[in-house]
């Protein structure tokens, strides 16, 4: 990503926190460009300067998460199933992480359904190649049940604010995997 200048980070940053205070109050679906422009004390045209609408300026904000995700995912492709989860529960619970933007669709689908993907291309796809053709129609759809089943257990977490911490929530959801880790290792 390239520099910004200053006063475009914090014009950036006051559209994002407006954007989240709005998002407590009502839908992506409901927000108007006047309305977010006003709550971030911002002139229309300043926001058309970064931003064609509010979904776009959601779609960036899910975009650095899933960028965080994906640096996560590389670091843990050896097979440590607890220490991807231990890491990416502590990067959910980050204050300067607005977890709560994943549940919202963009129109590209939620932040989870984007996280269950790049998980499931980035893990799952490595394991389907040790399995015969046979077995390729079952294991097509027990990778979707790992991977949003997984995904499930975050969703679960965040929208209930969280209540378990980073650590026992890697135990928790380590432990649903089916003991066969194979899904983790590099092929």
């Amino acid at each position: 990503m390239k520099n910004e200048d200053k006063r475009v980070t914090r014009t950036k940053n006051q559209l994002e926190q407006a954007l989240l205070r709005l998002l407590q109050q009502k839908s992506i679906h409901k927000i108007s460009i006047r309305e977010l422009s006003l709550e971030a004390d911002i002139t229309r045209a300043t926001f058309y300067q970064h931003y064609r609408d509010p979904y776009e300026m959601l779609e960036e904000m899910q975009d650095r998460i899933m960028n965080g995700i994906q640096e996560i995912i590389n670091e843990t492709t050896g097979g440590d199933s607890h220490g991807f989860f231990l890491r990416l529960f502590k990067y959910l619970d980050d204050e300067d992480v607005s977890a709560e933007i994943l549940t919202i669709d963009t129109g590209h689908g939620t932040g989870y359904e984007r996280i269950g993907h790049v998980i499931h291309n980035n893990y799952m796809l490595r394991w389907g190649q040790k399995f015969t053709d046979d077995q390729a129609s079952q294991y097509k759809y027990y990778r979707y049940y790992i991977v949003f089943g997984c995904i499930a257990v975050v969703e679960n977490w965040i929208n209930s604010g969280k209540q378990e911490t980073p650590e026992q929530m890697a135990a928790i959801a380590n432990s649903v995997l089916p003991k066969e880790k194979m899904y983790l290792k590099d092929v």
